[in-house]
């Protein structure tokens, strides 16, 4: 673990958008955005070499991060917002007030850059220094803070705290990206895909349909305590590490192969997600003890385009839903594991077809002596997080810090641009080296 005086903070500011840009305005919370509430914060990290002196960062890149993250927040309102509960409201809402604005921390570290940004094991606690808490209260919540730590003469990289109540994956990436470009261009207009669109009154719900579950106080009173906003306490397992594993386009090929020796009907999905996560989970069961004979592996579903009517792909907020894929511990460890995890992804993704929001309505089940805590899955190989060029380059490294605590997976296309897939995770120590060897080993033997 590095040493805590090795984080400077030289400055705590706060970035409103443009004087007069925005008038008050509130967001209603839909089904999609009342399962966040609670949950804890989503946290990521962009890094970026730089090779400058810190005098030359902050008197010639920084205040161009601060001038175009202002413009970028006249479009982005809701994360300069809060998140509320009104006493007389069902359900929490987003305000946004004059004089709202987003907490920005701008600090200095004599850390390696290349050893924090590189893809090898290492502590968890490391980078946790590298993004901001979020304020949250019973009453008020921020959604969003952020932290720019420069590396002196190497680099420096950005990290974003985020409630996931107020977006997905998708719209915290288009806000990035949205930043990244009016900080390279100096230009305050923003290309159609990156304009957030607001309308919420496209999403429908019966009655008795997900808001209701979810909106409901007492839906889970060891979860969700009466119009509290606070997060639930979640913590990494002790002695956890961070790395990341990479699939290149011709391991994701290899993998398919594999599957297509059995034949399968009807036909299997084979994309480069659902091969991915397929293999990891494999690994992930094989290096370990379970002693639960079945397996749960959540994957989260876009929405927008499956709707009636469709939302843009610029729909700012969360539109997601959470389908589950089951297995049996024994078949997951056999030898056609791999097949097998394809065909539970392929029959989930047939099921789409017959309603995407129909899982939305059902908690997903705690854990059992029969069965195993549900693995998931965060950020996507779609978003093209590598995208994200402030005017410096393509980021050296974007990478999910939170994923010590939700103990899910992250995903995302590789820096290279080459058809492969970056792999976060975090894991105990010991598990993650026989995770480790399992993954190089099972792709040498394909």
């Amino acid at each position: 673990m590095a040493p805590s005086n090795t984080i400077r903070v030289l400055e705590h500011c706060r970035v409103a958008p443009p004087p007069d840009s925005i008038t008050q305005t509130s967001l209603p919370l839909t089904f999609f955005d009342l399962p966040w509430v609670r949950l804890h914060p989503v946290q990521t990290v962009f890094f970026y070499e730089y090779p400058n002196s810190n005098t030359h960062f902050i008197h010639s890149f920084l205040p161009k991060l601060k001038h175009s993250l202002s413009l970028t927040l006249q479009h982005f309102y809701s994360l300069a917002g809060n998140l509320i509960w009104p006493p007389e409201s069902e359900k929490p809402m987003i305000l946004y007030v004059n004089g709202d604005s987003v907490s920005l921390t701008i600090a200095e570290s004599n850390n390696d850059f290349y050893d924090l940004s590189g893809n090898h094991a290492r502590n968890i606690t490391e980078s946790h220094p590298l993004v901001p808490p979020l304020p949250i209260s019973d009453t008020l919540a921020s959604t969003l803070a952020l932290q720019v730590t420069v590396f002196p003469n190497c680099g420096f990289c950005i990290g974003i705290t985020i409630h996931h109540a107020a977006v997905d994956g998708q719209s915290s990436t288009m806000f990035m990206k949205s930043w990244a470009s009016i900080c390279r261009s100096g230009d305050s207009s923003l290309s159609p895909e990156l304009l957030p669109f607001y309308d919420r009154t496209l999403i429908k719900d019966d009655p008795e349909g997900p808001e209701k579950v979810y909106s409901n106080p007492t839906r889970s009173k060891a979860e969700f305590n009466s119009k509290s906003l606070t997060v639930m306490d979640c913590k990494a397992p002790p002695n956890s590490v961070r790395s990341t594993f990479e699939l290149s386009r011709a391991d994701i090929e290899r993998l398919r192969k594999r599957v297509e020796k059995n034949k399968q009907t009807p036909p299997l999905h084979k994309s480069t997600f659902v091969l991915t996560c397929a293999y990891v989970w494999v690994c992930l069961v094989r290096a370990d003890h379970l002693r639960k004979k079945r397996l749960r592996f959540v994957v989260a579903v876009d929405c927008r385009a499956r709707l009636d009517p469709p939302l843009p792909v610029t729909y700012f907020g969360n539109c997601i839903a959470c389908h589950m894929v089951h297995a049996e511990t024994s078949d997951i460890k056999g030898e056609d594991g791999l097949g097998i995890a394809v065909e539970g992804f392929s029959k989930v993704i047939r099921g789409l077809d017959n309603g995407i929001l129909i899982s939305t309505k059902k908690e997903i089940p705690a854990p059992s002596e029969e069965m195993e805590a549900p693995f998931g899955i965060a950020w996507s190989n779609r978003f093209r997080v590598y995208e994200t060029d402030f005017g410096c380059g393509r980021p050296t490294k974007a990478e999910m810090i939170s994923i010590d605590k939700t103990g899910a997976m992250s995903l995302v296309e590789s820096r290279d641009g080459a058809g492969g897939v970056e792999i976060g995770l975090a894991l105990n120590k010991q598990e993650m080296e026989v995770f480790a060897a399992t993954f190089a080993n099972g792709l040498k033997a394909l």
